[in-house]
This record gives C-alpha cells, sequence and structure tokens, in this order.
C-alpha cells in the first residue's frame, strides 16, 4: 500500500489529465490480459499444495512458473503492440512505458505464482513483512528513475520492475525452486479444469472494470478522465490495505477451515463477519483517498471528484464481499455460479455504461458505483 500511496503523490502532480487516465486505463488492460495468461492455475495450485501437502508440490510449482512467465511475456508484449498501434492511429499518448510491458507482464506473472505458494503455505505475515522492506526500495528506484528524465508513467513500471526482480529472486531462493527437478505435467490439467471457471470470473470482472475505465477514458472530455483517474489513485490504498489483505488472509486460511468443518460451518462464521468490510470501509475509504486528493490536486475539489470516489468505493467493497460470500464454491470446487453473476455484471458494464455516459457522467458514474 505504502508503494501505491508514494507513487500517487510523486507522479500525479507531474501528470495531465490524459496522462492520469491513461495510467488507469494501462494498468485495468494489463490486469484483464495477464488474468487470461494466468489461465486461472491460482486456485488450482492452492487446493493442490492444500491437498498433497507442501512437500509435494515442487514439481507443480516449476511447471507453473514456466508457464506463466512464458504467458505473461506474451501478454506484455500483445498490449505493447496494442497501444503502439493505437499510437500510430492517434488515440494514445505515452509510448515509451510501452517498451516495458513484455517485462513486467513476465515478472508480474512470476510474483503472483510465488506469492500463491508463500500464501498457500500460511506466509501472508512473511508477505506483509517484504511488502513493507521493498517499499524504500521501490521509493528510491522511482526517484532514481525521475531524476534520470523519465517521463512519470514510465518511471513507474521501470521501478516496479527493478523492484520485482530483487523480490522475485528472494521468493524463488525461499521456495527452494531450483533445488528440486522435474514438471508435473498432469498437475496442470487438474489446475485447469478447477481453475478455468474461476478465471472466466474474474476476467468477467476485469472486463468490467476495463469498461469503466475505457468509457471515462475516451467518452468524457478530458477534465472527467482525469477526475477519474485521480479517484482510481486514491482509492488504490483502500483495495491493498483493506480488500488485498482480507483476500490474502481469506485464501490461505479458507482450506484449513474446510479441512477442519467439512460441512462449511466453520467458513460461513467468519464470511457472515465479512459484512463488517461494508461499515467499516466505506469511512475507511473516504479517510484516505480525502488526503491524497486534498495533497496532490492543485485546485479546488468538485463534486465530479466525490461523485469518483465514491463510485469506486463502492466497487471495490463490492468485489472484496463477494470473495468471501462465495466460499460454497470453494467447498465444491465448482466455481460456475460466480462465474455467472461476473459475466452479468460485464455484459451490463459494456452495454449500459457507454451509452450512459454519452448522455450524462453523473448517470455513468451511478451505474458504474451500481
Amino acid at each position: 500500500m505504502a508503494g501505491s500511496v508514494w507513487a500517487t503523490l510523486r507522479l500525479t502532480p507531474r501528470m495531465n489529465a490524459v496522462d492520469l487516465a491513461e495510467w488507469v486505463f494501462l494498468a485495468s488492460l494489463l490486469t484483464v490480459v495477464l488474468s487470461i495468461s494466468q489461465f486461472g492455475i491460482k486456485p488450482g495450485y492452492m487446493q493442490e499444495v492444500s491437498d498433497r501437502g507442501k512437500d509435494a508440490r515442487y514439481a507443480a510449482l516449476r511447471v507453473s512458473l514456466l508457464m506463466t512467465g512464458t504467458t505473461g511475456f506474451v501478454a506484455g508484449s500483445v498490449v505493447a503492440a496494442a497501444l503502439f498501434f493505437l499510437r500510430y492511429l492517434g488515440h494514445w499518448q505515452n509510448s515509451a512505458v510501452l517498451l516495458w510491458l513484455p517485462l513486467f507482464g513476465l515478472l508480474a506473472n512470476l510474483g503472483m505464482m510465488l506469492h500463491t505458494d508463500l500464501r498457500a503455505l500460511g506466509g501472508a505475515r512473511v508477505l506483509a513483512v517484504i511488502a513493507a522492506v521493498t517499499f524504500p526500495l521501490f521509493a528510491a528506484l522511482l526517484e532514481f528513475t525521475l531524476r534520470g528524465g523519465i517521463d512519470p508513467l514510465t518511471a513507474f513500471f521501470a521501478a516496479q520492475c527493478a523492484t520485482s526482480i530483487i523480490t522475485i529472486g528472494y521468493l524463488g531462493h525461499r521456495a527452494e525452486v531450483m533445488r528440486h527437478a522435474g514438471v508435473d505435467l498432469r498437475f496442470l490439467r487438474r489446475a485447469l479444469l478447477i481453475g478455468l471457471p474461476v478465471m472466466g470470473g474474474l476476467l468477467a470482472k476485469y472486463v468490467a472494470d476495463l469498461t469503466v475505465s475505457a468509457t471515462f477514458r475516451w467518452s468524457a472530455d478530458a477534465t472527467v478522465a482525469g477526475s477519474f483517474g485521480l479517484a482510481v489513485r486514491a482509492t488504490e490504498p483502500l483495495m491493498s490495505l483493506f480488500i488485498g489483505a482480507f483476500q490474502m488472509a481469506w485464501g490461505a486460511t479458507i482450506y484449513q477451515w474446510i479441512k477442519q468443518s467439512a460441512d462449511g460451518a466453520i467458513v460461513q462464521r467468519f464470511s457472515a463477519r465479512s459484512w463488517w468490510m461494508t461499515v467499516t470501509g466505506i469511512p475507511l475509504g473516504i479517510l484516505i483517498a480525502a488526503p491524497i486528493i486534498f495533497y496532490v490536486k492543485d485546485t479546488t475539489v468538485t463534486m465530479l471528484d466525490c461523485m469518483f470516489v465514491g463510485m469506486m468505493i463502492s466497487r471495490l467493497l463490492a468485489f472484496g464481499m463477494a470473495s468471501s460470500m462465495g466460499f460454497g464454491q470453494t467447498l465444491q470446487r465448482n466455481y460456475r455460479v460466480g462465474m455467472r453473476l461476473l459475466l452479468t455484471e460485464m455484459l451490463v458494464s459494456i452495454t449500459v455504461l457507454p451509452l450512459l455516459a454519452i448522455a450524462s457522467t453523473p448517470w455513468a458514474i451511478l451505474a458504474a458505483a451500481a
């Protein structure tokens, strides 16, 4: 979270409205494409570790790293090529950052897999320590790139890549990936059968988010686009601190709860308590976003800024709640119901939201929040 806040505070004053909108759109686009490139392997791997134990996971981990690393590099290259084409057509402003995307895709997928491995082993606290340690490194690298005259968006991705290389090196050493030989191709088939519906649901969610980003980037004027971009950056710490931390803890413990209570009673009890996320998340989101916006904005905060912040808080809390309330899918190892719900959200977003944005920005914001 600290890295996200620092990047927002340091980079936002250096960006114009279009830069902010493209930052948000690029983040959403990478999330969608990298999600596709992972083929839903994460839940399958976590269940593999839960079923077979940590000492039998190495072949599955190695083949997962090989597959996701390759597909991540390809995914980043595809995004870069597509945006270079938009640049050629005059619809994209930041081109230097695109050269970093293949490496970013590779590192993002490797990092995801190693983080998943540590979470499956109950190492959420270790990940929190790593995040705290790498923040000063990221901040220093960001300052170094900015002082080197690199544009803000490129500086952000360059610093992210450099920090990820160090983190992945440590996690790979800790997981003892290179000390064990062999790959488990049969695991891939099992993991993909479990994970593809999960990927389908997440992909639908990410496409809905991408639609929101694209709508306010190209279906509105630069002022609206900039206000939306600022709101996304200001509420991102809520995702990291509140929703991300909750999901990390939930994913690391849900399989243990299922083992302790096969009928799901324990999971159901803790899932019901997650309604407190809404009660505490709304004021927490406002308390996080307000100081950031007041700090980085050199003009008066408008009602439009407040509406965008409210929209983002609503979407983030809904995403966090869905993570816990779908525990029945984990018990049954069948994620098709959740996928259908998220597909419905996606279809509504891509059909209704752009039309509302053309007619009225406030109505589009309310629709996205709902």
